[in-house]
């Protein structure tokens, strides 16, 4: 048997941790500039709030059911997911972290699953506070469908079986994972239309509408274990880091500042996963629902021999943006992109060693350590800037409690808001 672990509307549990007095009352939160909502609580949901919806649209609606409205805190959400996941670990030998709120576990071992899947959810709320609905079924996609299943019928928990078909047959062909919209489309002109369809229909057919993908999909459901749980992700061939400035830029050294920070962080991520880069490529453009005058570029420049030293990644991708710049344009958005990502432990470097290189390398270790130790932020190089006054804008974000020394939450000083 796979579990599958799913953290109940996430975000929105994770200010839920902190801010007790919000349970059962509505919240949303926002996406990156407070733009759409991308996390909503069971009440906001009944109140018509649809995902992705713009929150100039739904404004009105917000202030007038006083539905709680928050910028996304990623950092305390990294961290309350890497908590949730530590706790999971107990309950398995094997495991995959899906994304940032869903982990695949295999019960291979375990001779009751259903209690175990009840012991994980009463673990993980009672030492993290977050609540999390866990669906258990012989293959990956079924465990995927019972999760569903088990949010539905606000269960908590549900084991289902590749022979229980009348839960798969009131399963939409389109709530299956994996099936997109596409592949939806060529499905209903072959009239197939539930879970249950697509187990029935020939395997020629069903390889012939969506290829080897859909047929592994179809095995699954049949309860046959096609994708197997990778406990060590594959690594990534590119890295992209890019965000939406808080407000629009025009000025070079504005510019220069959002493309160092993205190009430091995406040399962090690919440190982490010991990895360099062969080349790197830097992209701008202005805001396309502008009136104003439209400009888009990018620039790709291979190593001559890979890297993962922040400050050289960093220089380079200043002098691809200084190609690329051009005056009189209201940028929006800027990022960095690293290419063709090698494994750092298997490549084989030059014979003869810059030593000005080791002590750049050594310098930059001791950056990560100060991070790693007091904070991120708390040391940077001077080409990030300290106001950053084009960052994206998160005019509600909450305090990061777990990740900030001077936003731990002290007591007597949360109170509920009126």
């Amino acid at each position: 048997m796979i579990a599958l672990a799913d953290c109940n509307n996430f975000y929105v549990s994770c200010e839920r941790v902190f801010q007790p007095w919000l349970n059962e009352r509505p919240v949303i939160v926002l996406s990156n500039n407070d733009g759409c909502a991308i996390a909503r609580s069971n009440e906001a949901k009944r109140l018509g709030i649809k995902m992705g919806a713009p929150y100039h649209q739904i404004k009105d609606l917000c202030q007038k059911n006083r539905v709680s409205v928050f910028s996304s805190n990623y950092e305390l959400y990294g961290d309350m997911s890497r908590r949730v996941v530590s706790i999971l670990m107990r309950f398995a030998p094997e495991y995959e972290v899906y994304s940032i709120d869903e982990s695949f576990l295999s019960l291979e071992q375990i001779h009751d699953p259903v209690r175990t899947a009840k012991e994980m959810r009463e673990t993980v709320l009672k030492w993290t506070g977050i609540p999390i609905s866990i669906g258990i079924g012989p293959t990956k996609t079924l465990a995927k469908m019972a999760n569903r299943m088990a949010k539905e019928q606000d269960a908590g928990y549900l084991m289902l079986k590749e022979s229980e078909n009348s839960l798969i047959s009131s399963i939409r062909v389109s709530d299956v994972w994996g099936i997109g919209r596409k592949i939806e489309e060529r499905l209903k002109k072959l009239k197939i239309l539930t879970a249950m369809d697509l187990i029935n229909a020939p395997a020629p057919a069903i390889r012939k509408a969506g290829g080897v993908q859909l047929e592994r999909t179809q095995k699954e459901l049949h309860g046959m274990q096609c994708i197997k749980i990778e406990q060590i992700p594959e690594p990534k061939k590119n890295v992209c880091c890019s965000r939406s400035f808080g407000r629009t830029v025009t000025d070079l050294e504005e510019l220069e500042e959002a493309v160092a920070n993205h190009a430091v962080r995406a040399t962090q991520k690919i440190r982490k996963e010991g990895s360099i880069t062969c080349g790197l490529q830097v992209f701008i453009m202005t805001n396309r629902f502008s009136k104003e005058p439209q400009y888009s570029n990018s620039r790709t420049v291979g190593f001559d021999e890979p890297s993962d030293d922040p400050i050289r990644i960093l220089s380079t991708a200043k002098e691809l943006l200084r190609s690329i710049y051009r005056k009189g344009y209201s940028y929006k958005k800027a990022g960095v992109l690293l290419l063709n990502l090698q494994p750092r432990d298997q490549y084989q470097g030059l014979l003869f060693k810059d030593h000005h290189n080791e002590k750049k390398g050594r310098l930059v270790e001791a950056l990560e350590s100060i991070n790693s130790r007091h904070g991120t932020g708390t040391a940077f190089l001077a080409a990030q800037g300290i106001d950053r006054t084009w960052d994206m804008k998160r005019n509600r974000r909450t305090p990061r409690y777990t990740t900030n020394w001077n936003e731990i939450p002290t007591i007597g000083n949360n109170f509920e808001p009126s």
